[in-house]
């Protein structure tokens, strides 16, 4: 009787054991669906009052919003290469009398014409090669060194070996050479020209050569130097002033005689 009522009894919990999810799993979806919580009791949590709005008035100064610091990104530099000297360069001690670095002022060439001889018949040479060039600036001959040729004057024209040239002919040297005329040497160049029957001579040459000429010429070399000096000064104004007022058109100092 016993083992029958355990049974009985153990059926019954089993059959109440299954009967159970059957009524909580519907009620479990329909609260669910309602979205309203498992739990019946509802609680009311008390809400707080918002404090009023209160406006600032129009004068109120108002504090600047602090900005976040943000720390500047600075870019990157390549590091210099520094030359260090082993045995650096010492340091030039300023003097106070700088002196100036001036040049040496060279004089402008100036080329004047001297009349140094005249005459129906002049014997002329050169002491190195010369060229015979007429009035035109042809070469016609090269004449040796150191030999001397007779040029003469008819109905202004000049004879002078076989030719005949109207007028004028240029003796030139070559290298530098001295000219010879009037039995006296000159440097520079020659110019014949022929006025009738009459031979001119006119010797082209540089001032600074003249000056020379003429100072040693008129002086002697065992003068003061001052002298000298004075002497010089006197024959270039001279030249110069005769530059503007030539005593022809053919040349610009007169017969003055002067040799090396």
């Amino acid at each position: 009787m016993r083992q029958c009522l355990w049974i009985s009894k153990g059926f019954k919990m089993r059959s109440l054991f299954l009967f159970l999810p059957a009524i909580a799993i519907p009620l479990m979806c329909l609260q669910l669906s309602s979205g309203q919580p498992s739990s019946t009791a509802t609680v009311n949590t008390p809400q707080k009052p918002l404090p009023p709005l209160t406006l600032l008035p129009q004068n109120t100064p108002v504090a600047p919003i602090a900005m976040a610091s943000h720390p500047l990104t600075s870019v990157k530099k390549q590091p210099q290469k520094i030359i260090v000297h082993k045995h650096p360069p010492k340091a030039k001690p300023e003097s106070s009398n700088k002196k100036a670095n001036i040049r040496p002022s060279t004089a402008p060439a100036i080329e004047i014409r001297v009349k140094v001889a005249q005459g129906n018949n002049l014997a002329i040479a050169s002491s190195t090669k010369a060229n015979i060039i007429d009035g035109n600036g042809q070469v016609l001959e090269q004449l040796p060194p150191s030999e001397a040729f007779q040029v003469s004057a008819s109905n202004s024209t000049i004879l002078f070996k076989d030719w005949q040239m109207p007028s004028v002919m240029w003796l030139e040297p070559t290298r530098g050479g001295a000219v010879f005329v009037g039995n006296h040497w000159y440097r520079g160049k020659l110019l014949l020209i022929a006025q009738g029957d009459k031979l001119i001579a006119v010797n082209y040459v540089d001032l600074e050569q003249y000056l020379a000429s003429v100072v040693g010429s008129e002086m002697s070399a065992a003068a003061p130097i001052e002298a000298l000096k004075a002497q010089a000064i006197a024959a270039r104004s001279y030249a110069l002033v005769h530059t503007f007022r030539p005593a022809s058109s053919w040349y610009d100092l007169g017969s003055v005689m002067w040799n090396m």
